[in-house]
């Protein structure tokens, strides 16, 4: 794949967001980090106190337990959104696109959202999880794609 110069690279999964911007050319890419955020959702003994409220009818002899949800999903949703956020504020007119990487429920969460100035502007999409990688992994393994 060929990165435009000043082209915006996000990779995030629901903990982890990197922003970097091509400050290299199109033959001879280099990703800088622009901004990159972390925070990790909580471990299940800190979110869950104790178990599932119970109630009960009056004239039913069993109970109901209530659900707890899932408070890890909904920590990554919030974080997705906010790392779109933080997107959007770095794309403007002088941006010539943008890249996103995120895992598989990230992705349709990202896609489900963007804003009018980001989705017009986005080149590719890749469902993989790269936040993990070095910044110089991630801008070889754009490349051979």
């Amino acid at each position: 794949m060929i990165l435009p110069q000043n082209v915006i690279v996000m990779a995030v999964d629901g903990g982890r967001m990197v922003l970097m911007r091509n400050e290299g050319d199109a033959t001879d890419p280099h990703l800088a980090v622009i901004e990159h955020r972390e925070c990790p959702p909580p471990p299940n003994r800190d979110v869950f106190a104790d178990a599932a409220g119970r109630e009960f009818s009056s004239s039913a002899f069993f109970r109901n337990s209530y659900d707890n949800g899932d408070p890890h999903a909904a920590h990554e949703r919030a974080f997705v959104a906010s790392a779109l956020a933080v997107l959007a504020d770095h794309v403007d007119d002088d941006v010539p696109g943008v890249i996103v990487a995120s895992d598989p429920v990230s992705l349709g969460q990202l896609r489900a959202h963007y804003p009018a100035k980001v989705a017009s502007k986005l080149l590719a999409e890749f469902d993989k999880d790269l936040t993990r990688m070095p910044v110089d992994a991630i801008c070889s393994l754009l490349r051979k794609w």
